[in-house]
Order: structure tokens, then C-alpha cells, then sequence
């Protein structure tokens, strides 16, 4: 039986530069929206206390995480990824008694995300991610009724963001943003922020997507000239007074996954200048 998670792809990497393409035992803290079963953001422990077969958050981890709770307190952390030797892509004891301490520390969360990353170069199972630098398999841990630790493999879906909006900032001649998180009315989503000359485009990312379109708003700035009036054109929509637009989409699902964003904004092929 598998539990289910979802990953920004952005995550995937930060992971992959600061645990997989180091020795074990490397490791930092999974964060997400509150009650979502979504990971958005990765804060790495540098400081842990670790030798090749154990792992502990440092002090000063601690500390940065609280400080990020408090700055953004729809922010939780979700769990905890570190690495392991080479084939020992599980939890190990020592680490399933530390998920069981962490959850009744935090009863409110209910369940402890913990990927292990090991230095291998091939997925065999679904709870599997291929990374760069390694392998990553995502079990969630979850306490039962008896106090003991029930820990199953997740199977993951990788919501391609980052790789999505880099295309589509480099056909506008934009800037792509760090993705967040966002609650619109008690739905979350991942927001990412695109600002090119005169507009800025505010991009949420429903959790099925690339299955579900995203909602994008156009935003006027302070640069606002013909050649962004002529950009707005092009995506469809008339230009008018109002400082922030809807854009509309045609989220046509023919359209192969990684070109639908482009697609559905029409947008260029070559920057806009």
C-alpha cells in the first residue's frame, strides 16, 4: 500500500545540489503548505551532526526553521531528507525511532515525510526518484494507535514548475522567481512570479497540474509601453486600464506536458524585446 506526495521539481533539485552530489550523510528539512500533502521548498542542514550512518538536524537548523515558520505560518515542515550508503536506500532503526520521536513531538502533522538518497543511477521501484547525483526513495512515516511508527513507501508526483516557467521566462525574455506557496481561498497552490519590461506575471500551480491549468494574472508595472501592450496581444487579451488582467488559457492535454504552458500562452519563440 502507498501513501502519496507531491514535489515541486525546483525541490528536486536544490536536493540533488546539497545531498546527492555530496558523501552521506547529508541531509536539511522538507517544508509545504499547511494540511497539503505538497512539498515546496528545501531547507539544507550543513551543520548536522552526522557521521556516515546517522544524521541529526544541528541547532542551528532548528533556528532557521522556526524563524521561517514564524516569518510565513502557512509554512510546515513536512519532513526530513538525508542521505545514506550506497544500497541502503531505507530507514534504518535509528532513523524509524527518530521519525516516531519527531511525530509526537509534532501530533498535529499526522505523517513525516523522510526520502533516503543513496548514490545509485537506476529506479526500479515507484516510490523511486532518479536524480543527477543519485537516487532518492520517499517514504512517509506515520505513528499508530500503539505508539509504534508505521513507515511505507509514497509514490511521487513531480510538479514540473521549475522547469516550465524557465522555458517560459527564456521565450519572454523574463525573470523566473523562487516558487511558494499560496492559499487562494483555502486551495493552495505553488505561485511563481515571471517579470519581464512593463508586466509581471503571477503564475499559481494547482496540484494536478500539468494535468490542471494554472491561473496566471498579468500585472501592469510602472515600465508599461506599446511593446508590452503588443506582448498582452499576443496572449490575447486587449489592453485596457485595469493593472492586474486574467489571462486566458487553452489547456489542450495533446499538447505534450512540457510545452503546454508555452503553448497555452502563446508564447514567442524568440525573446521579446
Amino acid at each position: 500500500m502507498f501513501r502519496h506526495i507531491s514535489i515541486v521539481d525546483s525541490v528536486l533539485a536544490s536536493i540533488d545540489q546539497h545531498v546527492a552530489a555530496h558523501p552521506p550523510e547529508r541531509g536539511g528539512g522538507l517544508l509545504g503548505p499547511l494540511g497539503l500533502p505538497l512539498i515546496a521548498s528545501f531547507l539544507p542542514d550543513s551543520n548536522a551532526i552526522s557521521t556516515a550512518t546517522t544524521f541529526r538536524a544541528s541547532p542551528l537548523f532548528q533556528r532557521m526553521l522556526s524563524r521561517i515558520e514564524e516569518a510565513e505560518p502557512n509554512l510546515e515542515l513536512k519532513g526530513i531528507v538525508h542521505s545514506h550508503a550506497e544500497g541502503v536506500d531505507h530507514p534504518s532503526r535509528g532513523d524509524a525511532a527518530a521519525f516516531a520521536d519527531s511525530l509526537r513531538l509534532t501530533p498535529w502533522l499526522g505523517r513525516f515525510v523522510n526520502p533516503i538518497v543513496t548514490n545509485q543511477n537506476r529506479r526500479t521501484e515507484d516510490h523511486q526518484v532518479l536524480l543527477p547525483n543519485g537516487l532518492m526513495s520517499v517514504f512517509v512515516s506515520e505513528l499508530t494507535p500503539h505508539g509504534s511508527v508505521d513507515v511505507r513507501p509514497a509514490r511521487v508526483q513531480i510538479l514540473p514548475v521549475g522547469r516550465d516557467c524557465a522555458k517560459l521566462a527564456t521565450a519572454l525574455g523574463a525573470q523566473a522567481f523562487t516558487p511558494s506557496t499560496v492559499d487562494v481561498e483555502g486551495v493552495g497552490y505553488v505561485s511563481v512570479v515571471l517579470r519581464t519590461v512593463g508586466l509581471q506575471l503571477k503564475l499559481l500551480f494547482p496540484l494536478l497540474y500539468p494535468i490542471q491549468a494554472p491561473i496566471v494574472l498579468a500585472e501592469r508595472t510602472d515600465e508599461f509601453d506599446s511593446r508590452t501592450s503588443t506582448l498582452l496581444h499576443r496572449f490575447g487579451v486587449e489592453h485596457r486600464n485595469d493593472r492586474i488582467l486574467p489571462l486566458p488559457l487553452t489547456w489542450d492535454l495533446n499538447v505534450p506536458a512540457e510545452s503546454r504552458l508555452a503553448r497555452a500562452l502563446h508564447a514567442a519563440p524568440n525573446p521579446v524585446r
